[in-house]
């Protein structure tokens, strides 16, 4: 049995554990029997009944026989080597600021991807700094889960009726309809995104308590929660979670105009009387902006740097929701399912499903639910068009107004990841379905619409779209191409044509009085499990390790046991043969990485500006060695000598070349002279004559004499401290200098020099530069930006908030 079952086994006895304790003593206490599902104990029951289904849907992935997804996806290229890095800097007990591995430096805690302060990753990264990568796919298997059991906690507490909640039955095919849809199935190897989801629900079911009970101590519990989702790093998801609860309120709002019974504690709302109501939601959005500021403000700044702020709209609708992977709403799987299946000529996203039996029962509850009932499915309902109407992006106008009129909206791409509020509001909908349905069995009238609809879906399937389906596999044999593509869409559209007949048996068989309402509900929950389990359980899984990019001893040997501090070249198109973020896992220094949309957009520049691998700009970035496949020719310097030679022809498809003339990380120069602009810059850098160690350029507001003196006898530059936001460097010079470091320039870096605070210019377009005296100086650089310690007191005034909240509790 290997570790991994061991793992999930410990996991669900344990919860048997609990939940056998409480049924004892209910029976101690209370003489009941031993396994009585009733009360909180029924809850504990339903959750563990929810974590066997996960269990049992990602089996395969759980027991190490597969990977998922099979390439890994940003769970292995940018998650696993980022989450690596930060936990061993953890482990030193410090706080990476500033990741000096990739992209030749860059700010982390402004790469809000980066996690490391949400606290399932510091926990993970301080208990166990030398994970696995399997700990990762586990994390997102653990966030599937609670994301579905945030729907069952959220569905327990709405009331179809007054004194009526949800079901138990109900909410657990909520919950399973919500964690195994295909928004959110798609995105497994998307950690941080699935991670700020998985809250989603959370955050609703106490925000929607602050609203029916106008509690602040509910509120501030919302804002926590958003909170602690916000940070797990993905900018998207917790934009479209602010938006959830925007979009809640109103219609929780509009819902309940008028005069009706307050039940329960619960407050009504009076026509025209909405602002007394908005205390809540600002409160909300105050608080959790306090909480979060930490890593938000810093990631605001960096955007003014990355690529991101120059987004275009046509950049941001990459990835919409084309019309014709509508089908999705009744399969997953019309244009195949994964990488490697796919073949529609639109880019692959996440399609609306969310099971055929739940789109059904959604459709159910719209046309069954009575007055009471309406008011509480009437904001799901608004939530789940809202995010339909979004994900269609190009293709419909909403998105185009969101971008015009909602802050950072545009600097979002993949509009088609609004589904998630769709696939929410739909799974709410359809476990009200699920209550309504006896219901309206009893009553017979209403349930006629329904067979009307759920006949005409059958008699479509099987006499139409079924016969030309297997017509169209007859002509297509001649094509092994087309052929595949036909196979794979009958099989999607037969699989879709027997679940929506089981669904009518189902409740055709409880009209009949054949089964209770207990037992339609079970085999409803059933048969959305499997309907889930077979369209996406098995899809996009492999057996090929994912990590054996980063397995690469011989290179990595060869590397870590240079002495100098330098950096390596892997923009060598090899991202097929060495994952480009290997740096960061292996404690190197990579001038690249994986494609990231906020990368520094000035180094960008500087490397597009190097005029290749033999120009002397090249040699400034502290080039020692560069990784390319076997056979691949490596330039000359600008005099044809040979200015790489060979440092290991490594196992496999890769060689390792060592830069002649790679320059050291820091270096002094005693003439400046100024540019403003970046073409201004690369005319100087440019030239033949250009000399970095004698010549930098700098801004024009530099606020000191240019030159600055001849060249210095016997200069010498000394770093005797290198951490990942931090450096000390020894400088020896006869006459004034400007100090250039080969890394890279943000706001943010400050420096003293003899314990004086000095400014830290942008030197030669992209790097640092430092005025030191003559003499011996002691340089100290750091890392501390503004943003961040803004947010710092932001969090600290945001804490004592929420505390306020707690006590205040009710706005009068």
């Amino acid at each position: 049995m290997t570790i991994y079952r061991l793992i999930w086994l410990s996991v669900g006895l344990s919860w048997l554990a609990v939940l056998g304790g409480l049924q004892l003593r209910a029976r101690r206490r209370t003489g009941a029997p031993f396994f009585p599902f009733t009360g909180l104990a029924a809850d504990l029951w339903a959750g563990g009944l929810l974590f066997l289904l996960t269990i049992g849907f990602f089996w395969r992935t759980l027991s190490g026989d597969v990977y998922q997804p099979a390439d890994g996806g940003d769970l292995v290229s940018f998650l696993f080597p980022t989450y690596r890095f930060a936990a061993e800097q953890l482990r030193q007990w410090t706080l990476p600021l500033w990741n000096p591995h990739l992209y030749g430096g860059a700010p982390f805690i402004s790469d809000i991807q980066a996690g490391f302060l949400y606290l399932p990753n510091l926990l993970l990264f301080m208990l166990w700094p030398d994970f696995p990568y399997t700990a990762l796919q586990w994390l997102a298997i653990g966030h599937l889960y609670w994301a579905g059991l945030g729907v069952y906690v959220l569905l327990r507490a709405l009331e179809w009726q007054p004194g009526l909640p949800c079901s138990r039955t109900a909410a657990l095919f909520g919950a399973v309809a919500f964690q195994f849809s295909d928004p959110l199935l798609v995105h497994l190897g998307n950690l941080n995104l699935i991670a700020v989801l998985s809250w989603l629900p959370w955050i609703l079911a106490a925000y929607q308590q602050a609203l029916h009970r106008r509690s602040l101590r509910w509120t501030g519990a919302a804002a926590a929660l958003f909170a602690l989702s916000t940070y797990a790093g993905h900018a998207q998801s917790t934009f479209y979670v602010l938006l959830a609860v925007a979009l809640y309120t109103v219609g929780w709002l509009w819902s309940r105009q008028g005069r009706f019974p307050s039940q329960q504690g619960l407050h009504p709302v009076k026509r025209r009387s909405w602002l007394a109501w908005l205390p809540y939601p600002i409160l909300f959005y105050a608080v959790g902006a306090l909480l979060t500021a930490p890593i938000l403000l810093p990631a605001v700044e960096l955007v003014n740097y990355t690529e991101r702020s120059h987004f275009t709209y046509q950049d941001t609708v990459a990835f919409s929701l084309a019309p014709t992977q509508l089908i999705g709403l009744i399969t997953p799987g019309f244009f195949g399912r994964g990488p490697g299946l796919y073949w529609s000529l639109w880019a692959r996203v996440e399609t609306p499903y969310a099971g055929i039996v739940a789109l059904i029962l959604a459709i159910v509850a719209v046309l069954l639910a009575e007055r009471e009932a309406r008011r509480v499915i009437l904001p799901w309902l608004g939530l789940a068009l809202f995010g339909f109407a979004t994900a269609l992006g190009i293709y419909a106008v909403p998105h185009g107004w969101l971008t015009a009129l909602l802050p950072v909206f545009g600097q979002f791409r993949a509009p088609a990841r609004a589904l998630v509020l769709w696939t929410l509001g739909v799974a709410v909908l359809a476990a009200s379905g699920v209550d309504l349905l006896p219901r309206a069995i009893r009553m017979g009238d209403p349930l006629a619409t329904i067979h009307k609809l759920l006949r005409t879906g059958v008699l479509i399937f099987f006499g139409a779209v079924i016969p030309l389906t297997y017509i169209a596999l007859l002509l297509a044999q001649a094509n092994e191409t087309v052929f595949l593509r036909t196979s794979l869409a009958a099989l999607a559209l037969t699989l879709a044509a027997f679940l929506w007949l089981g669904a009518w048996a189902i409740i055709a068989a409880a009209q009949q009085e054949w089964i209770g309402a207990t037992t339609l509900a079970g085999l409803l929950v059933a048969l959305l499990f499997f309907d889930l389990s077979a369209t996406g359980a098995y899809t996009d899984i492999s057996d090929s390790d994912p990590t054996a990019g980063f397995q690469h001893p011989a290179i990595v040997a060869l590397l870590r046991n240079d002495a100098d501090l330098m950096r390596i070249d892997t923009r060598t198109d090899i991202a097929g043969l060495w994952q480009p973020d290997a740096a960061a896992l292996y404690g190197l220094q990579d001038v690249g990485g994986v494609a990231n949309p906020l990368l520094v957009r000035h180094w960008q520049e500087f490397w597009e500006a190097l005029g290749g691998r033999q120009s002397r700009l090249y040699d400034m970035l502290n080039v020692k060695y560069v990784i390319v496949p076997d056979g691949v020719p490596l330039p000359s310097d600008k005099f044809g000598r040979d200015k790489f030679e060979l440092a290991l022809d490594a196992p496999g498809a890769l060689s390792v070349y060592r830069n002649r003339n790679f320059m050291p990380r820091a270096w002094l120069v005693h003439t400046v002279q100024s540019a403003a602009t970046l073409d201004e810059t690369l005319a100087i850098l440019q030239a033949a004559t250009f000399d970095p160690t004698q010549l930098a350029v700098i801004p024009p507001d530099t606020p000191f004499t240019l030159p600055l003196g001849s060249t210095g006898a016997d200069d010498q530059v000394t770093i005797t401290h290198y951490g990942s936001s931090g450096m000390t460097l020894h400088v020896e010079t006869s006459v004034p200098s400007l100090l250039v470091l080969s890394e890279v320039w943000y706001p943010g870096w400050e420096a003293t020099v003899n314990g004086v605070s000095t400014p830290v210019l942008r030197a030669d377009w992209a790097l640092r530069g430092i005025t030191v005296p003559a003499g011996v100086s002691t340089v100290h650089l750091y890392f501390a930006p503004a943003s961040w310690q803004l947010g710092l007191v932001a969090l600290g005034i945001g804490i004592i908030a929420l505390l306020g909240l707690t006590v205040v509790n009710v706005v009068k």
